[in-house]
């Protein structure tokens, strides 16, 4: 098996106050990938050569709310272990929505990347009103 050269944070947290978004990032990028139908996939799309690769997993933590996001990025960040990416669902009833959700986060680490889960029409106007130059949408 041929490794891959993987940067050494592999650090994800996922916040979506929907349990079922949880599982499926753990089934595609978490240590047990017992359902061979996504390394199935990758032999079709990528050829034989994919099958030859190692997975190396990453580290995912949950968070099902905002605030929830916010002390896990804390925590870690007071355990030297900080996050590399987080992926953040933008509706989350009651509390915090995702737009909020970030920008605590990046008030107390601004290098971690983030990923927008379900991004809105109206998202654009309030990421650009915010100082967000960036791209304010995503395809998850």
């Amino acid at each position: 098996m041929t490794s891959v050269n993987c940067p050494q944070n592999r650090r994800i947290l996922v916040v979506d106050d929907n349990r079922a978004i949880h599982e499926d990032f753990r089934k595609i990028l978490g240590a047990c990938r017992s359902d061979k139908t996504i390394d199935e996939a990758a032999v079709r799309l990528f050829g034989p050569q994919a099958a030859t690769v190692e997975w190396t997993p990453f580290e995912l933590d949950s968070a099902f709310q905002g605030q929830e996001g916010l002390a896990m990025v804390e925590g870690a960040l007071q355990e030297n272990r900080p996050y590399a990416l987080g992926f953040i669902d933008v509706r989350m009833p009651p509390g915090w929505d995702g737009i909020e959700t970030i920008r605590r986060i990046w008030d107390v680490d601004p290098q971690m990347l983030m990923v927008f889960a379900r991004p809105t029409p109206t998202m654009r106007g309030r990421t650009s009103s915010g100082g967000w130059d960036g791209p304010a949408t995503s395809s998850c």
